[in-house]
């Protein structure tokens, strides 16, 4: 059934009368709006029954829940009843369409078990995985030319095939987390997730061909999860798992940035360690380190914890490193990454910013504030946005922070920027796709519950729904950025 939502508080806020510059510049923005999606999205009830989150709307491991294609923008959630949704709306309205599926309700209250979505450009379908946590797969994909000509289809379930547990004549692994999609230069699809579980999983990449219209064999493991043996501190781990900052394309090459969690006597976050990094300029077949030398082959040879030229910084477990953090490619060849960890020496997290320049050398500064796990992008002039939350006065916020680089590219200038106030449950994610066309900021993010349901149960209870929004930031440019060198 196609459901149509209005938006209750769509506004054009004009920045410049509405904050001062104390923390920015009162016209870093131009226009702001608030679009809600759903009034009535999922959130859990806090106690033994929540696990890792009280949302599964808002993950820093959702790389896609939000993307724009041809004039639309999608959104995937969870609502109130438990059910997939797909919402639609016709940029820049703010009207939203939504499909309820109604063949798969949410059994636990687990935030891994995000949704994602995928656009192949060739056939014009859309690709969902959802409801995931060391489970079977579940994926659907709508008709072709459903994202092509998205005015010729009415909004409605009718448009997606049924629930599928393989990917076409590929059987993915029984034990499914962490999906991600991404759109491929050529115009095909490309799907990563793990394989077996935390702490002792597989990095898997499989394509979809827009012109066979189905997902081919022939790719699968790209990062091994049992070869090499890590010591620390005495413990000796023979299993480990990568945890993706992202995968994404930038002109035809693909970034791949992780960090590693090894497995001592069990799985736990502070095993984590070590910035990881890859590129393949054949989509994802041929894998080179940092400098350039083939370090892996996809199906075949894949990278591993001894492969050399690898670790492009060390991290060590005591800096407790987050997982699931950031990085955004340029067309140079350049990459940065965001990760949450501790300082060195110091107690307390900040955001840490690693980068590749032109001359293909790792460098890193401390960043002077932190929050949750982040989103980054970045514009033609190498300015960098980040997009995070961080707790003032016992509440989660939404914030934007701009890193201008000086002229030699070898230091940014941050700041805080100032923004509407937003109180935010989850973690905030961006729509890289609107972004790159459009240079508009759209950010998904859920209101927090007006009441806090506690319970002592250990069967999954449903908290106070609440809103999902999607906020749209119109950004000024930067006058006289320093121009980009390529590092290709």
């Amino acid at each position: 059934m196609h459901v149509a939502f209005r938006s209750t508080v769509m506004g054009c806020l004009c920045v410049a009368s509405a904050f001062s510059s104390e923390n920015g510049h009162a016209g870093d923005f131009q226009k702001v709006e608030n679009t809600i999606v759903d009034a009535r999205a999922l959130t859990f009830a806090e106690g033994p029954a929540a696990r890792f989150g009280g949302t599964v709307n808002g993950r820093s491991h959702q790389q896609s829940p939000i993307v724009s294609y041809r004039g639309y923008q999608y959104v995937g959630y969870v609502d109130s009843r438990r059910r997939v949704c797909l919402a639609r709306r016709e940029l820049p309205a703010s009207d939203w369409s939504v499909i309820r599926f109604e063949d798969h309700h949410f059994g636990s209250n687990d935030s891994h078990n995000t949704i994602v979505i995928g656009i192949c450009k060739k056939d014009g379908t859309i690709h969902l995985a959802f409801d995931h946590h060391a489970s079977p797969l579940h994926y659907r994909v709508s008709k072709r030319n459903v994202a092509n000509r998205g005015e010729s289809f009415d909004w409605e379930p009718s448009l997606f095939g049924p629930i599928q547990s393989a990917l076409g004549p590929i059987e993915t692994a029984e034990r499914v987390t962490y999906p991600r999609f991404f759109s491929s230069p050529d115009g095909d699809l490309m799907l990563y997730y793990r394989a077996m579980t935390s702490g002792n999983g597989d990095g898997m990449i499989e394509r979809y061909d827009g012109d066979a219209h189905d997902w081919v064999p022939g790719m699968g493991k790209f990062i091994a999860r049992d070869i090499g043996v890590y010591e620390h501190n005495g413990r000796t781990s023979l299993y480990r798992c990568p945890y993706m900052n992202s995968l994404s394309f930038s002109n035809q090459r693909l970034h791949a940035t992780w960090v590693w969690r090894d497995r001592f006597e069990k799985t736990n976050p502070r095993n984590q360690h070590d910035l990881c990094y890859a590129y393949s300029d054949d989509m994802g077949n041929t894998w080179h380190d940092s400098n350039g030398k083939i370090i892996g082959e996809t199906g075949t040879n894949p990278i591993h914890l001894d492969t050399p030229g690898l670790v492009v910084l060390p991290i060590a477990p005591e800096n407790h490193v987050a997982n699931q953090n950031t990085h955004y490619a340029f067309d140079d060849g350049s990459i940065h990454v965001i990760a949450r960890q501790r300082q060195a020496g110091r107690s307390e997290h900040r955001y840490h910013h690693y980068w590749r320049g032109g001359n293909r050398k790792w460098n890193l500064e401390v960043l002077p504030f932190s929050g949750q796990r982040p989103k980054l992008v970045g514009n033609k002039d190498g300015v960098l946005f980040l997009a995070y939350t961080d707790e003032v006065n016992d509440e989660y916020q939404l914030f934007i922070a701009r890193g201008i680089p000086n002229a030699s590219r070898s230091l940014w200038q941050w700041e805080r920027l100032p923004t509407p106030e937003q109180p935010t449950f989850g973690e905030p994610l961006v729509d890289v796709t609107r972004w790159e066309e459009e240079q508009v900021l759209s950010v998904y993010v859920q209101s927090p519950p007006k009441r806090i349901i506690r319970t002592d149960k250990r069967d999954p209870i449903d908290g106070v729904p609440s809103p999902l929004h999607v906020i749209d930031f119109h950004l000024k440019p930067i006058v006289h950025a320093p121009k980009m060198e390529s590092s290709l």
